[in-house]
């Protein structure tokens, strides 16, 4: 049996460099994340996962932000800009079957682009809702501003990821979509009583299913204690008694909410119970620095996921759909099979 670090590492360019090569080999962290840095076309993304999985092996978790909108690291020229999770939720708005239709469209669409270049793992969707007022950290990455317009729809982009073999990773748990400002730069704070957020924003991470994979809200609740959710062991606990069995990975740990040394912030999310660290950006040596900051190898992978793309023609049918969906020629198809 395999072990592994508890912790999934960004990497530096296109390509691993020999250094890359070497401390992936002796360290045996639990994944990769991708990022814009990355990618460039299929072809190369190809050959970087092969690269990775050579040294990882075929279980290896490869995850990317591939949401839609603005949030999407397989770009144009290369790849189709798609639309953001908030325009779904207007169009459910309007033709509820034509929304959940989108959304499971935007889901097998995102699914086919990772599955076809060997990327095993989308964070996403966003579950958080899209509230007025708030920062848009958020904002139209949201499917709507209730859990009745997200919970259908999320759940529809999961059966779509799903469908070509590839996981979702909710996020942001347990939900910062009341946040006033960006977890990128600094540490938000959720004022909102619990009792309001228990009878909304925790909703959609409740009722959501079709995968165990979350990711955690870099975020404070003061009801719970003073430290962000991600390296509170409070907070992880509070989360975990009412969200259930959940595979817990951090948000990034080198945003600005986090604070501490690459070992002090490794070593507090893993501490506060979370199942993994994430740990995207960095010198080639500080990226070292965090995996071996995460301790010796000690968990297992799941089996290797099983990548299905689909075909080309059914990938551009599926973006025609969308489009038309985008200009409000909202007539859903008779054959389209519901998420059950």
């Amino acid at each position: 049996m395999n072990l592994y670090r508890p912790i999934i590492i960004g990497l530096h360019g296109t390509e691993l460099s020999l250094s890359e090569i070497s401390w992936l080999d002796n360290l045996r962290p639990y994944g990769v994340i991708l990022f814009s840095r990355n990618v460039e076309n299929q072809v190369q993304l190809q050959a970087l996962c092969r690269s990775i999985r050579k040294i990882l092996g075929n279980d290896v978790v490869i995850m990317v932000d591939q949401e839609g909108g603005r949030v999407q690291r397989l770009k144009s020229p290369n790849w189709p800009q798609l639309p953001p999770a908030l325009d779904i939720g207007k169009l459910w708005r309007r033709h509820q079957f034509a929304g959940l239709e989108a959304a499971s469209s935007l889901g097998q669409v995102i699914g086919s682009q990772l599955a076809e270049v060997g990327i095993t793992h989308a964070a996403a969707p966003v579950l958080d809702l899209h509230v007025k007022g708030a920062n848009q950290v958020i904002g139209n990455r949201s499917f709507g501003t209730t859990p009745a317009e997200v919970i259908p729809l999320a759940t529809a982009f999961i059966d779509g990821l799903s469908r070509c073999g590839v996981t979702a990773i909710v996020k942001h748990l347990p939900g910062m979509g009341r946040v006033e400002s960006d977890s990128h730069d600094s540490l938000p704070v959720i004022q909102t009583p619990i009792e309001v957020l228990a009878e909304s924003d925790w909703i959609p991470f409740q009722a959501v299913s079709g995968t165990r994979w979350a990711m955690t809200a870099h975020a404070v609740i003061p009801e719970w204690d003073g430290l962000p959710i991600t390296t509170s062991a409070k907070a992880i606990k509070k989360v975990r008694e009412i969200f259930g069995d959940r595979l817990i990975v951090s948000d990034c740990l080198t945003m600005g909410a986090i604070s501490g040394t690459i070992n002090q912030r490794v070593h507090s999310t893993l501490d506060a119970g979370v199942d993994l660290a994430l740990f995207s950006n960095g010198t080639d040596d500080e990226r070292q620095v965090a995996v071996e900051a995460s301790g010796g190898p000690r968990i297992t992978r799941d089996d290797p996921s099983i990548l299905q793309p689909l075909p080309s023609a059914v990938v551009q049918h599926l973006l025609s759909k969308l489009d038309r969906f985008n200009n409000n020629q909202i007539t859903a198809d008779p054959t389209f099979d519901r998420p059950k």
